[in-house]
Parts: structure tokens; C-alpha cells; sequence
């Protein structure tokens, strides 16, 4: 008999509401349409959140069937459209994926559209522009609202500034000086305006136990280790908001992090939304010594750490990273120190400060592991491979023998000398093409396989700069933690699926999405060879 169609039903909510559709719902009726028409359902791909901003391939269940677990499948089953997607892009997108993996259907429970034809694609484009319309409408209604509240008092949400908390007013949150936490902030301020350095306001603070903002929060899941930042710290010393002014988060042009400024209503004034922990007097005199005590952080246009991503520390696990010291010497002269450091800062308890040389205790080490380890295996792609659909060919074929068989009884049409030996040479070769089908076993379904692509790693990474090998290495999920040899030395991480892992899993069309995620170019001259 014919295999039954295999459904995959996806379901999704953007946001538990009175006039949403819940999951619960969604599921309940798409399963009784797949039990309607006799297909079989296989699995469901529940997932939370926006679909103007997440792709089908970015969503934590869909992107995994869609991905490693495509072969399982025949169609997607969804409640409504937009129930998986809300971009006419990522509709098309999904047209082409499902063609080039084994001609999939996708199906509305509640929409009458066929894919599998012109015209259905074009009533789906139709749906999916409207449902796109409709969430650009839904988002425009929460940015005025944000809109609007960002130029009243009222807070909108979130953490408050440090030195402040909340309370309840209007039904409304409102905020107020916080009275254990505003002393903090005017001892450290003052502190600074004395000519005192930050870190070691900060150290003083941990000495002191005193709650850092994190904890403050309550943001950690275990108990207070009371670690003040210095970055974090300044970020709250440069904030207007210490003079009780709402502010906003805006980009900085060319970078990658934003910067405090301030929120002012339609005559142009700043919005006060409570007190002040320090006049603005103050504030400006504290802006003053912070930037005379600040130095330089300018970097370099590129890092060139090498292999980041890669080389982990072996205390902490945190990444490694390239640093760079310059200091005058009496002469004049400069002396430029470069080292690899762990990103913890220098003096935590969680990490036991690891150092290396570049080059000697990094690069080359790294390399060489690397290339033992993997230099001479073949490298390999993934493809989707659609199965030649034995069943219904097997099920044909048995048809056609028990036909032959009955016609060879006497009475049938083989049933005389002349005819016996032609109906006896049409059963044999039925009966081969049975051992054949049966032969094919997994090789008769829709599968991945790995085709190599005649080139080991050693020749793929040869003259490459270290950027796309660490590309490569990172996409495969290859670490190193690195320790000092006295400690036992560098250890190589190679994941189980590392061949799953670096020949890629394609989902969506190469087109519309990167299978490797984008990382900074390395300037360091050394490259993987052999």
C-alpha cells in the first residue's frame, strides 16, 4: 500500500493575549484536518514570538525540522499563514526550500490555497502581504504607544537606573530615589571628582561588600559575589539620569554599542521623571574629571586576535583574546607589550588569570593541533537527497506478480504452451525487480547524505587568511582550552557531529541567509599550512 502523507504541524504565538489564538487551539485543529484527509502526523514545531522578526529557520523548534529532520516529513501543516510566516520574502523563501527538499506541500487549515500550483503561490503572496501589512499596522500602534509614554514621567519598563526604584501610582510605575543605593552613587561621584581612579573606587566596593548593580537587580541566579565593573560603573557615573532626567538609548554612528541621551518633551526641555540624586552643577563637574581621568580606548580598526571564537580560557571558559600595551620608556623610546589574556578581569575569583605569548603559545600550538586533528580528513558538503519512493512502485509490483501468477492457473490467459514460458519470463523479472527495491532499504527515502568534495582541510585552508579558517573552525564547533603547559597544556574540543557541523546545515536558500556567522577579520600574518 502507498505510504500516508507524513504532516509536520507548526504552530505559533507572538504573545499570550485574550484575542490570540492559543497554541492548545491551533494544534487541536490542524491535527483533525491532517486525520480528515489520512495523513499521519509525525511531530509539531512549537514556538514563541514574532514572525516579522524571525525567520522560519531562526525559530528554536521549526529551524530544526527544517534543518537535520527535513527527510521526516511531506508537509507543513499550519492553522494560518501567518502562523509561520509574515514576510512575502520569507513565503518565497520557504516555496523554494520546500522544492528543493523532495517537493514538500505546505497547507492552511483555514485558508484554501494549493502550492503545489502557480496560482496557489499566488494566493499565498496575497495572504502573506496582508498579514505583513497587518503586523507593520500592530507595530506602528506599540512604537506610538512607547512614543508617548517616553515623554511622561511615568517609566516604562525594565531596570531602573541605579540610585532609583520603582513604585506603584495611577496604575502606573513611577520612580523615586533609591535609598540605599543613591549613597553609593554620590560616594563613588564624589570620590572621582577628588581625583580617585575607578577601578579602585571599584575594588573598594568589593572589599567593602557593598551590593554591585547586578545584584542590586537581582539579575543573578546565584548568591551576590558583589563584583563591581568599571565599565559599569562609569555608565551609570555619565548618566544624565542622575540628575532625575528620563533618558533614551541611542547608536552611536560607525559603533556597535548605544549611549544614554537625553528625552525632551515638545517645547524641547528634558523630561524629569523623579528627583535628583545630584544637582546638575555637580553632574557637570563630575562629567569634567571623568573625562580628564579617562585615556585612551581607541582600537584598532580590526582585532587580530587570533582564532577568536576558538581558543578558550581554561580557567573560566571565557574567550581569549588579543591585548595590546604601549608605555614610554625614560628615553622616549616606546615598548610595546602584546599578550593573550582571558576577557575576565584581572583579579576575579572565577578565573585564574591565564597568560600566553602570541605566537609561541597560541598560534603555533593551536595550528599544529588542529591540523593533526583534522589537516588530512576530507571535507564535505550536506545534500538533500529525495528518495525514489519505493513503496508505492513495491506495492505495484506485488499487484502485477499475484496477477501473473493467478493467469498461469489454468483457465488464464498463460495457460498454454505456447503462452506459459512468456508469462513465466514477465514473473521472474517482476520477481527481480522486487529483490531490487527491497535491496534499497534507507536509500528508498528522502535523507541527507555527505558528498566529499575532493579536498582535505589541510589543502581547503592552505593560503586562506586566518579569518576564514576561523570561520570554518567556529561553524564546526572546534575549541581549545588553553592552558599553561605547566598546567598540562593546551586541550583539543572536537564535537561528536563535527562532520554534521562543518559541511553546514543547509535550511533556507543560500541567497537570503549566511551559513557561517559573520566574525571580524583577523590582521595576524600567520596561516594554517602544512
Amino acid at each position: 500500500m502507498p505510504r500516508e502523507p507524513r504532516a509536520l504541524i507548526v504552530v505559533r504565538l507572538s504573545s499570550e493575549t485574550e484575542t490570540s489564538t492559543s497554541l492548545e487551539r491551533q494544534a487541536k485543529e490542524c491535527a483533525a484536518y491532517c486525520s480528515q484527509r489520512g495523513w499521519q502526523v509525525v511531530g509539531m514545531a512549537e514556538d514563541f514570538g514574532s514572525a516579522s522578526r524571525s525567520t522560519p529557520w531562526q525559530r528554536p523548534q521549526l529551524s530544526s525540522w527544517l534543518g537535520d529532520r527535513a527527510p521526516e516529513f511531506d508537509i507543513i501543516v499550519v492553522w494560518r499563514l501567518d502562523r509561520l510566516v509574515r514576510k512575502v520574502g520569507d513565503l518565497h523563501d520557504l516555496i523554494v526550500w520546500a522544492r528543493d527538499h523532495g517537493g514538500k506541500a505546505i497547507v492552511s487549515v483555514t485558508e484554501p490555497f494549493d502550492l503545489t500550483h502557480p496560482s496557489g503561490e499566488a494566493m499565498a503572496s496575497i495572504i502573506a502581504s496582508f498579514a505583513q501589512m497587518e503586523s507593520h499596522a500592530a507595530s506602528e500602534r506599540v512604537t506610538s504607544m512607547r512614543q508617548h509614554l517616553l515623554v511622561t514621567p511615568r517609566w516604562g519598563g525594565g531596570s531602573p537606573p541605579y540610585g532609583y526604584r520603582t513604585y506603584e501610582k495611577e496604575k502606573g510605575r513611577y520612580l523615586e530615589v533609591n535609598p540605599v543605593t543613591a549613597p553609593v552613587v554620590r560616594e563613588a561621584a564624589r570620590r572621582v571628582m577628588a581625583g580617585e581612579s575607578i577601578n579602585a573606587i571599584c575594588k573598594d566596593f568589593e572589599n567593602r561588600d557593598v551590593p554591585s548593580p547586578a545584584d542590586s537587580y537581582g539579575r543573578r541566579r546565584v548568591e551576590r559575589d558583589f563584583v563591581w565593573h568599571p565599565v559599569t560603573l562609569k555608565k551609570i557615573l555619565s548618566s544624565p539620569a542622575l540628575c532625575g532626567f528620563k533618558t533614551r538609548n541611542e547608536p552611536v554612528p560607525g559603533k556597535k554599542y548605544q549611549r544614554k541621551v537625553l528625552v525632551r518633551d515638545e517645547r524641547g526641555q528634558p523630561v524629569r521623571m523623579a528627583d535628583p540624586i545630584m544637582d546638575e552643577e555637580m553632574w557637570g563637574k563630575l562629567q569634567g574629571a571623568l573625562a580628564a581621568a579617562a585615556v585612551s580606548t581607541s582600537k584598532p580598526a580590526s582585532p587580530r586576535t587570533p582564532f577568536l571564537g576558538v581558543i578558550k580560557c581554561g580557567g573560566c571558559g571565557k574567550n581569549l583574546q588579543l591585548h595590546i600595551t604601549k608605555k614610554k620608556r625614560k628615553d622616549g623610546s616606546e615598548r610595546i607589550t602584546s599578550k593573550i589574556r582571558c576577557l575576565s578581569r584581572i583579579g576575579s575569583p572565577a578565573c585564574k588569570g591565564y597568560v600566553f605569548i602570541p605566537v609561541e603559545e597560541i598560534t603555533g600550538p593551536v595550528t599544529r593541533m588542529i591540523l593533526s586533528a583534522i589537516g588530512d580528513k576530507p571535507v564535505t558538503k550536506r545534500v538533500y537527497i529525495q528518495g525514489k519512493e519505493t513503496t508505492e512502485r513495491l506495492a505495484a509490483v506485488e499487484a502485477s506478480i499475484n496477477y501473473h501468477v493467478a493467469q498461469l492457473l489454468p483457465g488464464g490467459i498463460y495457460d498454454s504452451e505456447a503462452l506459459r514460458a512468456k508469462g513465466e519470463k514477465a514473473l521472474a523479472g517482476l520477481r527481480s525487480e522486487v529483490e531490487q527495491l527491497q535491496a534499497l532499504g534507507e536509500n528508498g527515502q528522502d535523507r541527507w547524505e555527505y558528498v566529499e568534495t575532493g579536498m582535505t582541510f589541510a589543502e581547503q585552508w592552505q593560503g586562506k587568511d586566518p579569518g576564514s579558517v576561523t570561520n570554518d573552525l567556529v561553524q564546526a564547533g572546534i575549541t581549545v582550552e588553553c592552558h599553561p603547559e605547566e598546567r598540562g597544556g593546551h586541550v583539543l574540543r572536537l564535537p561528536e557531529d563535527l562532520r554534521r557541523r562543518i559541511a553546514g546545515a543547509p535550511g533556507r536558500p543560500q541567497h537570503r541567509v549566511a551559513t557561517v556567522p559573520p566574525t571580524r577579520p583577523s590582521t595576524t600574518a600567520t596561516t594554517l599550512s602544512t
